[in-house]
Parts: structure tokens; sequence; C-alpha cells
């Protein structure tokens, strides 16, 4: 969607939430921001993203430890 517009644009997407069991879990943990990041960089098909924010925060998580 975005080829050719790369250099162009400021890329910005969000991570926390995530959907297993058909349930929706708030998520923070070092592990699945790296993998939701990870997913994030190849679903969209670039090496950077120009802003990565926190969607909702996992209250189990401490804000620093994410």
């Amino acid at each position: 969607a975005i080829k050719g517009l790369r250099e162009k644009v400021q890329l910005a997407t969000k991570f926390g939430i995530s959907f297993a069991d058909g349930k929706r879990e708030i998520r923070g943990d070092p592990a699945y921001v790296r993998a939701a990041c990870e997913a994030s960089l190849k679903r969209l098909d670039v090496d950077c993203i120009d802003l990565y924010y926190q969607h909702r925060v996992d209250t189990r998580v401490p804000i620093e430890a994410t």
C-alpha cells in the first residue's frame, strides 16, 4: 500500500491488543511488543516504523518494562 511512497510519509502503527480464542487481551509484555512489531514490519513490508505506540496500557506490566 505504501510502496513507492515510503520516503514521502511518516509511518505510524500501534500495538497492545491481541486476540486469542475469540477474546481480546491487552498486552504490553516485552515479548509481545517485539513479536507485534516484527509482525507489523512484515505485514507492511517495510524495514522501519517511524512511530510505534501503545494502544492500551497493560496494567500488569510496568510501563518502563514495556
